[in-house]
């Protein structure tokens, strides 16, 4: 089960006991988007050391990297992999004028928020576990 692997993963970077509640917690994040913060947050820790665990998970195979991109208005306006090309331009939407209008924005001036997601075989290990 990937939540048991990823307890596992926890508990060799980060010293604690990985059934202090964390099982539940855990299960709530959305396995295709995890935010460093999320698991900054649940595991109690800094940012640095949940990037760790997160780095960690990525070494290892049971994780990937992807980057979206937001719009101003925080809409997402496109993911990929990391590595992966993104577009040179988005669309967002816009207020002017009092209405709301549908722009284009370069990609290289948004933000942009790294997120990691379970790969297929941990997924696999879900379904077949």
């Amino acid at each position: 089960m990937w939540l048991e692997k990823f307890l596992d993963l926890i508990s060799k970077v980060v010293p604690i006991d990985p059934l202090a509640g964390l099982e539940k917690e855990l299960s709530h994040l959305n396995p295709d988007k995890i935010y460093l913060e999320n698991v900054r947050s649940i595991l109690h820790v800094s940012a640095q050391t949940a990037f760790d665990v997160l780095e960690t998970a990525v070494r290892q195979g049971f994780m990937r990297k992807g980057i979206e991109v937001r719009c101003p208005d925080g809409y997402v306006a496109v993911t990929a992999d990391v590595g992966q090309k993104l577009p040179k331009f988005v669309r967002c939407w816009q207020e002017e004028n009092g209405k709301t209008l549908q722009v284009e924005m370069p990609t290289n001036k948004l933000e942009h928020v790294t997120f990691y997601k379970l790969n297929d075989k941990s997924r696999a290990a879900v379904v077949h576990g």
